[in-house]
């Protein structure tokens, strides 16, 4: 039994099949011009579900990231993606698939050609431009993206979606002239056929992750880091990673930096003491408590002032009104300092 009479007897099973094993290996025909087997197999492939596995698998990644010290980000496509789309495979397109696991991604060096590119084309400065011809860089784009004989300061990973946001759809490209397009003599005309290319394309969220490369510390790797960053969301947003990028796809909008949490305020020890001291002292003992503190609790900061007289509110200390003006009236020195604590 031929291998094509053999693929007629398979069924697809939409939950567990691999999808990178069904597109390189159940194409029903191999007459490069028939399309409706393609077409039929681009559909198959866009149809079968994430596997199972693969949340846990993305835990895992998330995990081995941070402890190499990774700074992630989420980038969401605006637009198809067509990542891969000149690869091998048995179509005249193909997409960059996860070998285990079957689901689509980013590869890293794409990422990282993408934000050496828009820094060549678009930043200022020689330090920013390259000669790949010559292996020449600019001191910029070497520091950031390595040369052939040195490693840049900043690793690019893979870049996997989330699980459940992706999706693969089923695409085409149409051209009319083929024969003029594939270098041809003929000109390009109106009566021309089109001749119908399938091929997949993606959606979804995609995890992206950079981190300092090894050897290189983490302050130093800062504002490299900072840089790459800023460079692939411009370069995302307005060039594209992967093909057909002149025609739209590609597009991928990069989540802002998280906006880190303000300062906590540090406590003077001699704030701490009195918290500590006013936890074991009773009402009928706060005026004498005010009076024998009075200079260390005026030369609190407000936030200190704040907390004392919080943590006097938590004990019913400052309830009574009459008796806060009584020890004012006999004490001077009580008097500023409630004051000073906003009660009178």
């Amino acid at each position: 039994m031929g291998r094509r009479e053999a693929l007629r007897r398979v069924r697809l099973d939409p939950q567990g099949t691999h999808r990178g094993l069904w597109l390189d290996k159940y194409l029903a025909e191999a007459k490069r011009e028939d399309t409706e087997a393609k077409g039929k197999l681009v559909k198959e492939v866009a149809g079968i579900a994430e596997p199972q596995e693969y949340g846990a698998f993305f835990d895992r990644y998330l995990e081995a990231l941070r402890s190499v010290g990774a700074e992630t980000r989420a980038a969401t496509a605006r637009s198809r993606l067509a990542v891969g789309l000149g690869g091998e495979g048995v179509l005249e397109t193909s997409l960059t698939l996860h070998r285990t696991y079957g689901v689509p991604y980013i590869p890293g060096s794409a990422l990282k050609g993408l934000a050496s590119r828009y820094a060549h084309l678009y930043l200022e400065g020689e330090a920013w431009r390259r000669n790949l011809g010559a292996f020449a860089r600019g001191e910029a784009q070497a520091g950031l993206f390595g040369t052939t004989e040195e490693q840049g300061a900043v690793v690019f990973f893979d870049a996997l979606p989330y699980p459940k946001t992706w999706k693969i759809h089923p695409d085409i490209m149409n051209p009319h002239h083929a024969g003029y397009y594939g270098g041809g003599e003929t000109p390009p005309a109106d009566w021309d056929s089109p001749v119908p290319v399938p091929f997949l394309s993606v959606t979804g969220t995609f995890l992206l992750a950079l981190a300092p490369a090894p050897g290189v510390p983490r302050e130093e790797a800062r504002p490299w880091l900072q840089a790459a960053w800023r460079i692939l969301a411009w370069a995302l947003r307005e060039e594209g990673v992967g093909a057909k990028t002149a025609s739209g796809y590609g597009r991928l909008e990069l989540e802002e930096a998280p906006t880190p949490p303000p300062p906590q305020a540090v406590s003077s020890p001699a704030y701490e003491a009195l918290r500590t001291q006013l936890r074991s002292t009773r009402y009928r003992d706060l005026p004498a408590f005010l009076e024998r503190e009075a200079q260390t609790i005026l030369g609190l900061s407000p936030q200190e002032l704040q907390g004392l007289k919080e943590a006097m509110e938590e004990r019913k200390f400052l309830q009574n009104a009459a008796d806060l003006k009584a020890w004012a009236k006999r004490s001077e020195t009580v008097r500023q300092v409630l004051q000073k604590l906003g009660v009178l």
